[in-house]
């Protein structure tokens, strides 16, 4: 097993104790920052993402997971070697009247060891106020949850707010959905740009997307 396999290896078997060691060796040895982050840090969580979806890791695994990707980040900027995202900015979050987060907070620690610029805007987020950060920000996606079906026709309203706004459509950003009650077909009913059952289809989801703009 190599460097990077080992730092990886440490994400996913939420090994905090030991993380920033094999960090270190991973630098001395001459492999580049990038290469830390995306094949040792990132793959790590990805592999995360697997075993949750497999129902072999639940919420508290993947929360140490994500602590113990953060101290590796954390060990890599305390040695003045950080990375600048250069990928998609997405807006993130829950819909009004919809206080379940769970969901989303694993999307967005997938987006982000995905190197995607995540702004996180939490839960019970009004349609008006996720289209105007998003316009401010200059975002490429929206990306929205809810659990719940009284609360899905948010999701309608920000699409057709965002639809409705006097902007050209290529600098409008696209709308993808997701959450337990959420399906295909009700992205397609409202004019959604997709659909994704889980964080690992988010990020791929997202990329595809980002191919055809």
């Amino acid at each position: 097993m190599n460097a990077l396999e080992k730092v990886a290896e440490a994400v996913y078997n939420m090994d905090e104790d030991r993380i920033e060691i094999l960090i270190q060796e991973a630098i001395d040895s001459g492999i580049s920052t990038v290469d830390i982050y995306e094949k040792g840090l990132s793959a790590g969580m990805v592999q995360v993402t697997k075993l949750y979806e497999e129902n072999k890791y639940y919420i508290p695994e993947v929360i140490v997971c994500a602590d113990t990707l953060n101290k590796g980040v954390q060990f890599l900027k305390g040695k003045g070697i950080q990375k600048e995202s250069q990928g998609p900015k997405i807006i993130l979050g829950v819909v009004e009247g919809d206080l379940h987060e769970i969901g989303k907070n694993i999307v967005k620690i997938m987006m982000e060891a995905s190197d995607f610029r995540v702004v996180d805007m939490g839960l019970n987020v009004k349609a008006e106020d996720i289209v105007e950060r998003a316009i401010e920000e200059k975002a490429d996606i929206i990306a929205l949850s809810t659990m719940m079906t009284t609360t899905m026709e948010v999701m309608k309203e920000t699409v057709d707010l965002m639809k409705n706004k006097n902007i050209k459509d290529s600098e409008k950003p696209k709308i993808i959905i997701g959450g337990g009650c959420i399906s295909q077909k009700y992205a397609d009913k409202i004019g959604a740009d997709g659909y994704s059952k889980n964080a690992m289809e988010a990020v791929q989801l997202v990329r595809s997307l980002m191919e055809e703009k």
